[in-house]
């Protein structure tokens, strides 16, 4: 298939534009789901936790939108195994900061862990099902 004719597969706009939306819009999702724990984060006398706290919350930003993209691609491409082990190896690699976080580190991360999951997920099938495959 040429380059121009790729460009002008409706697939193609549909798979982009879901996987923009899944990134950024689920990105504005999860900072609204997960805005309270920043919020009593912000107000901790304790300013080593507080410190600790929000350092790993805006290190979580980058780290959803890969995410979010990573578990689109899968989801989109009919492999939710994959989406899973993703998820896992996430979970895994993050596990030690979780330990010394404390309960908003594990909140955070919980919320917006599912709020990406959750945006990749309908993102997923929207995308598959507006392209005429099954949702999964």
């Amino acid at each position: 298939m040429r380059a121009h004719h790729i460009a002008l597969d409706d697939r193609v706009a549909v798979i982009s534009s879901c996987l923009l939306l899944t990134v950024f819009c689920g990105g504005k999702v999860a900072l609204w789901v997960t805005h309270h724990v920043k919020v009593e984060v912000e107000a901790l006398s304790d300013a080593n936790q507080r410190t600790h706290a929000l350092d790993f919350m805006h290190r979580g930003l980058v780290i959803g939108w890969l995410e979010r993209g990573v578990l689109f691609a899968f989801l989109i491409a009919g492999h939710s195994e994959a989406a899973a082990l993703a998820l896992a190896a996430k979970s895994l690699a993050r596990t030690p900061e979780l330990d010394k976080g404390g309960k908003y580190v594990s909140e955070f991360f919980l919320l917006g862990t599912l709020t990406s999951v959750s945006t990749a997920l309908a993102m997923g099938v929207v995308a598959r099902l507006a392209m005429g495959l099954s949702p999964l």
